[in-house]
């Protein structure tokens, strides 16, 4: 019990020391990145979605540094760049998760 309080914990002070960084971004960083963060939530099926939430913000504040705009990062379809972000993470999805699910149902696998 001790260790998942600690967890909880340690998760919670990485959440929002992150959500610091965010907050640091200009205006427009800081939309498209709370709106990615929310779409990507969306569809997470844990933690793992944090690394791939942190990598796109490294990639926001290297950006706003040089002094890029949004759309240099994500393209003219921000949702585009979303979506290509949960196609390299499966794993990270409940959608992978399902599909897993089905498979194993076709076949008659048992749980």
């Amino acid at each position: 019990m001790h260790n998942l309080i600690k967890k909880l914990i340690g998760d919670k002070r990485e959440w929002n020391e992150h959500q610091a960084r965010v907050e640091k971004l200009p205006p427009d960083f800081r939309r498209a990145m709370m709106a990615i963060q929310k779409y990507l939530f969306n569809w997470a099926k844990g933690a793992g979605m944090m690394g791939v939430v942190k990598e796109v913000l490294e990639m926001f504040e290297e950006a706003a540094a040089e002094g890029a705009t949004v759309e240099s990062v994500v393209g003219e379809d921000i949702a585009e760049f979303a979506d290509e972000l949960l196609r390299e993470y499966p794993e990270e999805t409940w959608i992978d998760k399902q599909r897993r699910q089905l498979r194993e149902e076709a076949r008659g696998d048992q749980n």
